[in-house]
C-alpha cells in the first residue's frame, strides 16, 4: 500500500469533485435564468466579505495550479490538483448560495417546461 494506492484514491476524489463542480455550475446557470434581476441587490455582491471570500478562493485556486507545475513537486501533483478543485468548488458554492434566495421558486427549470403555443399545458 504505497504511493500508487494514494494516487488512485486522489484520482477518484478529483473525479467526484469534478462531478460536483459540474452539478453546481448547471444549478447556477438555471438559477440565473430564473432570477428576477429587478429585485437582485448588487450591494450584496459588492460587500467586502463576499469580495474577500471570493478573492481568496480564486487566489488559492491559481496558487495550487501554479505549485503543481513545478518539477520538484511531481510526486504530490495530484494533491495540488485536488486542492485547486476544492477551492474552485468553494467559489462555485459561494455563488450558488448567494444567488439561490433571489431565484423564483419553481419546481422545474423553465427549459424543461412545455410551451403552451405547442398545444401542451404547463406543469
Amino acid at each position: 500500500m504505497g504511493y500508487e494506492y494514494i494516487y488512485t484514491v486522489v484520482e477518484y476524489v478529483v473525479f467526484a469533485l469534478y462531478l460536483v463542480f459540474i452539478f453546481l455550475s448547471v444549478q447556477i446557470w438555471f438559477l440565473w435564468k430564473d432570477i428576477n434581476k429587478d429585485k437582485l441587490e448588487f450591494r450584496h455582491f459588492a460587500s467586502e466579505s463576499f469580495f474577500r471570500k471570493n478573492s481568496i478562493y480564486v487566489f488559492s485556486f491559481s496558487t495550487f495550479l501554479l505549485i503543481r507545475e513545478f518539477e520538484f513537486i511531481n510526486e504530490a501533483s495530484g494533491i495540488f490538483d485536488m486542492m485547486a478543485l476544492i477551492s474552485i468548488l468553494l467559489f462555485t458554492y459561494s455563488w450558488y448560495s448567494t444567488l439561490k434566495p433571489y431565484a423564483n421558486r419553481k419546481t422545474l427549470p423553465r427549459e424543461f417546461i412545455p410551451k403552451k403555443e405547442y398545444g401542451m399545458e404547463e406543469i
